[in-house]
């Protein structure tokens, strides 16, 4: 019975949506967007005048959405008033407002609502928030279910973040994303000193961190729980990978993002042979240098173990990194592997292609110079290494026509869905090939151009 009442629910909240929808365009566009199945509303990259703001929020209906999405609707902190005053977003849970013009006059409404009492994640990315907007925001009382909360791409500066981290609001917080938000190293020493015990998941991407901002941090006990940090473009080397490998705050890491720092091999060999991380799952090392040996510490290392997912694009790991790889062991659970731009050659694919290791690997991304020419393209067709592989991207390579035939001719590759072969200097003979080929029918995706 309990799917009947499904039905009735589900059906309940459609008719009650076509009935405000009044035959306005605005009503007419909610009708479009609904999700009534996850009781969701998607408006983003819908420009609305205030008018609009106002009477959305006039819509009896919205008592029964779980989440809204109002990113890129050009909504401003006087629209965003009409959202806080609405008396029917009781069941609210997810809010997105990334990427309007919303200022600290907007948060500091937003902060005295009372009318959202089930919220739990917030974005406020890509606005005008400053580090008052991050004051009151730590200030807000009526806030106080928000577990997860973006304020990536604000100028919140030190002020604003070490006001968030060091109140109730902060403390509850399992995520935070901050992401360009002016933080630097002497933001993350302040940042280090408060206690977020709740906090899982933690981005600090492109704040200007260095070694010395890492190290703070690693020598830090604010994070005890901490599962997830993302570090993506900073200014870190070897010697603030070397400290965050050694620190028991991160023995609960499982996933490390490091794309485009100043990382060598020294820091491959730092995380593979911690003694405290040896729970990762994802690990992202793109845009480095790791090189073909830092591809194999890596490849050998017990703390690899479970990974799923392993980005070493643009390392300069050469045909001798991609045979590290494909010889280890603990690439068995892997599911994600990229290794774009690094010269790996038909050797590597080919030892790729001859390994018995990627038994569970779904996505593999081998695109932009990696000098694969018909022979590599060859190996793949013929290899029956990737039996789960649902994403190959060969982009901007050289397999050819020669390489599309094989390619067209692969025989064991039951679950592809997505073949991106653009960029190879493939004729239209190629290209009929393989939109013709009998083995490739289950692609719902094939790029060519």
């Amino acid at each position: 019975m309990k799917e009947a009442k499904d039905i009735d629910n589900s059906l309940e909240f459609l008719r009650s949506f076509e009935k405000n929808a009044n035959d306005t365009d605005l009503g007419e566009l909610v009708l479009q967007r609904l999700d009534r199945h996850n009781k969701s509303l998607n408006l983003q990259g819908n420009r609305f005048t205030e008018n609009d703001f106002k009477q959305l929020f006039s819509m009896e209906p919205l008592k029964y959405l779980k989440s809204i999405d109002l990113s890129e609707t050009s909504m401003a902190s006087n629209s965003l008033g009409h959202l806080c005053t609405c008396k029917w977003l009781e069941n609210i849970e997810s809010i997105s407002l990334s990427n309007n013009n919303l200022d600290d006059e907007g948060v500091f409404i937003l902060s005295k609502s009372t009318n959202l009492p089930r919220l739990t994640t917030l974005d406020l990315s890509s606005n005008e928030i400053g580090a008052l907007g991050g004051k009151v925001l730590a200030l807000s009382k009526s806030l106080n279910k928000v577990n997860s909360l973006n304020l990536s791409y604000n100028r919140i500066e030190s002020l604003g973040i070490h006001s968030l981290a060091n109140s109730d609001f902060g403390r509850r917080l399992k995520i935070l994303k901050i992401r360009d938000t002016c933080l630097d190293n002497p933001g993350m020493s302040g940042f280090s000193e408060y206690q977020l015990n709740m906090l899982e998941s933690l981005d600090l991407s492109d704040n200007s961190i260095s070694d010395l901002g890492l190290e703070s941090l690693a020598i830090s006990k604010a994070f005890p729980k901490i599962k997830e940090l993302s570090l993506i473009n900073n200014h870190i080397s070897d010697d603030g990978i070397y400290a965050l490998s050694q620190s028991d705050a991160f023995c609960n890491l499982e996933s490390l993002f490091l794309f485009n720092n100043d990382l060598t091999t020294d820091s491959a060999i730092s995380i593979s042979k911690s003694n405290i991380l040896t729970k990762l799952k994802f690990l992202d090392f793109n845009n480095n240098d790791l090189r073909a040996e830092g591809a194999k510490v890596l490849a050998e290392s017990k703390n690899l173990k479970s990974i799923q997912y392993l980005d070493l694009g643009e390392n300069n790991l050469g045909p001798e990194g991609a045979k590290a790889l494909a010889q280890s062991p603990n690439m068995k659970t892997l599911k994600f592997l990229r290794l774009n731009n690094n010269n790996i050659k038909d050797t590597g694919v080919t030892a790729l292609a001859e390994s018995k290791y990627f038994i569970s690997l779904e996505n593999l991304f081998l695109e932009n110079e990696n000098w694969i020419h018909s022979e590599g393209a060859k190996s793949l067709a013929k290899s029956t290494a990737f039996p789960l592989l649902r994403q190959l991207i060969l982009t901007l390579n050289a397999i050819g026509d020669d390489g599309a035939f094989h390619m067209a001719e692969a025989k064991h590759f039951p679950c592809l869905e997505q073949l991106n072969v653009a960029g190879n200097k493939i004729s239209p003979r190629g290209e009929d090939a393989l939109r013709n080929s009998p083995h490739l029918q289950n692609l719902k995706i094939l790029e060519l151009v």
